[in-house]
């Protein structure tokens, strides 16, 4: 117990101390200038490389349009949570006794996927377009391992990701994978629509009749045909616009503080036996007389903070406007996520909880002034652990549309949850080829 009091006041000193300050990236942000979010993401990096600081600093960089910055910083968080599914057991025991923010920090699973959203497109801005089905292809095989790893695995996020990985096969003409990652964003849609709210596009069916009617494969052309009635057709001479419309900030992870009454008759002789008890008292409202001792731990959460703007219409020049399809809920996303981790999370919570109980006992016994200080090392220490990529976007909408070859203006139209424009802008000078896909992402933060 001695021992372990200076490394509990050494550990709250150690978490108490700040890096970047996500103020100034979201300021910078939101008021056009991610240059200057990026150059202050770069003054404050850590010593050494980690998780999250890579992944803000690599989609700030791929908004101010550092592409192969952004893809190098997104690569080294990517090889960071490989290599931290292999658990450092000396982190992991102190996290029993301090707190999670000890843990090594791997990402979401949504997280790691999307990163290889952004490395693609980033590709794509650099007209490397072979780059970018190498990033399709390590996606997929990330989906396969998450597959692999748990037999309840969600899907979240795998549904948009292959659905890009096809977009991105078709646009460099390698008709089978295209089909190949269309049928599993069907399928995967499909997967996690109960959680999410999102059922698969219609364009993944289009895509489907035009692939198999491509390649010939007519069985099950006329399988989907029957599915989804006839795929709309391409004019002659045109190209076609993707655009991914981002909006607003995924929800961060707060700290809440949690109650649970320890009672006086209560028997601890085996803590992790006992916590299971204690995770029944939560709410629960005990007379004082017959408690002994009230556990404050620290947990994260998350809620709902949806965006102004929820939907986005296109119009290009006099031609009539084409609404946006929600394609990923990054906020239902992230929440269903927590839910799923929270019990996993409150079980190891509380465990630290009770022996750091534990250790303020025994101090108490011998020296209350000791027990005290123990007691109050014990509360500085126990911080939740809120780390989650913060500027990704809540929702991400998707515009197909073909249009005639040539340099165009989109005119923006940004939408609330009901539909009704509140605000517009106008971009000019997109490029169409001739049948060929045409990539764009655009971001909003109201």
């Amino acid at each position: 117990m001695i021992k372990t009091l200076p490394f509990l006041l050494t550990i709250s000193l150690i978490i108490g101390c700040a890096g970047y300050k996500f103020q100034e990236v979201e300021s910078a942000l939101e008021t056009g200038a991610p240059e200057t979010a990026y150059t202050y993401l770069r003054k404050k990096a850590p010593k050494t490389p980690d998780i999250p600081y890579q992944f803000e600093l690599g989609l700030v960089a791929h908004y101010a349009n550092h592409f192969a910055e952004s893809s190098a910083a997104l690569d080294i968080a990517g090889d960071i949570a490989e290599d931290r599914y292999t658990k450092s057991v000396s982190k992991e025991l102190g996290a029993l006794i301090t707190t999670d923010k000890l843990r090594p920090y791997s990402g979401a699973q949504y997280e790691r996927l999307l990163s290889h959203y952004y490395r693609a497109l980033n590709y794509v801005y650099l007209n490397q377009l072979d780059g970018a089905l190498i990033e399709c292809r390590r996606a997929t095989a990330l989906i396969n391992y998450f597959k692999g790893e748990d037999e309840a695995y969600d899907f979240f996020g795998a549904a948009f990701l292959a659905h890009f990985s096809g977009m991105l096969f078709e646009a460099a003409r390698e008709w089978n994978d295209a089909l190949i990652s269309y049928k599993q964003a069907a399928e995967y849609y499909k997967n996690a629509a109960e959680k999410t709210g999102v059922n698969a596009p219609a364009a993944i069916g289009h895509a489907l009749l035009r692939l198999t009617r491509r390649l010939g494969f007519t069985d099950e052309f006329e399988r989907y045909r029957d599915q989804y009635g006839e795929p709309p057709e391409h004019p002659e001479n045109h190209g076609e616009l993707i655009l991914f419309y981002e909006t607003g900030y995924v929800p961060p992870k707060t700290e809440t503080a949690l109650m649970f009454p320890i009672l006086k008759t209560d028997k601890m002789n085996d803590a992790e036996k006992f916590v299971p008890t204690l995770i029944t008292r939560e709410g629960a409202v005990y007379e004082e007389v017959k408690l002994e001792y009230l556990l404050r731990v620290a947990m994260p959460t998350i809620g709902s903070i949806r965006p102004r703007f929820s939907g986005i219409s296109v119009a290009v020049e006099d031609n009539q406007a084409t609404d946006g399809v929600l394609v990923a809920d990054v906020e239902n996303i992230a929440i269903e996520t927590f839910n799923k981790e929270r019990p996993i999370i409150l079980f190891r919570t509380l465990l630290r909880g009770v022996g750091k109980y534990l250790l303020f006992r025994q101090a108490n016994k011998k020296n209350e002034a000791l027990g005290i200080l123990t007691n109050f090392a014990g509360v500085v220490s126990e911080q939740a652990d809120t780390r989650s990529w913060q500027t990704l976007p809540n929702q991400i909408f998707m515009v197909r549309m073909p249009l005639p070859a040539g340099m165009h203006t989109l005119n923006l139209s940004f939408l609330d949850a009901k539909g009704q424009v509140l605000s517009s802008q106008s971009v000019p000078a997109i490029k169409i080829n001739p049948n060929q896909i045409t990539f764009w992402n655009h971001r909003t933060y109201e």
